[in-house]
C-alpha cells in the first residue's frame, strides 16, 4: 500500500482519476537534515503526488533550507536521489529566504540552484496564496 492509499484511502489511480484537474498540493518542508526520516516521507510525498498526476510542489522552511547544502556537500547522502528527482522535475519551488539566512545557507541555496523565495526579512512561502490557489498544504516537520 503506497502513501497515497495509506493517507487518503483507496487505491491511487482511482482517486488520481477522480480528481486528476481539481487536487494540487503543497509540501511544506521543515525537518532538516537533522530529522531525515520526516524529511524523507516528505520527499517520498512528492514524488508519489507527481507520480499519480497531481500539481505537486515542495517548499524549504526553516531547518530543511539546509538541505541544498547537505545534498552539494554529500551527494552520497541518503535520499539525494529523490532529492534529485524533486529537482529534475522542477517541483522544487524554492526555499525561504528568511530562513536560510537565519540558518547561514542562503549562499549554499543560490550555489545548488535553490531559488530563495523571499529576502532576509520575510517568510516564504505565502501560504495564504498558495490556499487561494487551491493548493492543499501538507506541512512536513
Amino acid at each position: 500500500m503506497g502513501v497515497i492509499e495509506t493517507v487518503f484511502g483507496g487505491k491511487a489511480e482511482t482517486q488520481h482519476r477522480e480528481t486528476e484537474t481539481e487536487q494540487k498540493y503543497a509540501v511544506l518542508l521543515n525537518a532538516g537534515p537533522d530529522d531525515t526520516a520526516t524529511a524523507a516521507n516528505g520527499f517520498g510525498y512528492v514524488l508519489e503526488l507527481d507520480d499519480a498526476g497531481y500539481e505537486t510542489r515542495l517548499y524549504l522552511d526553516g531547518e530543511a533550507t539546509k538541505w541544498p547544502a547537505e545534498f552539494y556537500e554529500n551527494p552520497d547522502r541518503p535520499f539525494n536521489h529523490e532529492w534529485t528527482q524533486i529537482k529534475r522535475r522542477d517541483l522544487l519551488m524554492g526555499a525561504c529566504g528568511f530562513c536560510a539566512n537565519a540558518f547561514e545557507v542562503a549562499e549554499a541555496c543560490e550555489r545548488s540552484e535553490v531559488d530563495l523565495l523571499s529576502g532576509s526579512d520575510e517568510h516564504a512561502p505565502e501560504v495564504a496564496q498558495l490556499a487561494d490557489d487551491g493548493f492543499e498544504l501538507l506541512t512536513m516537520g
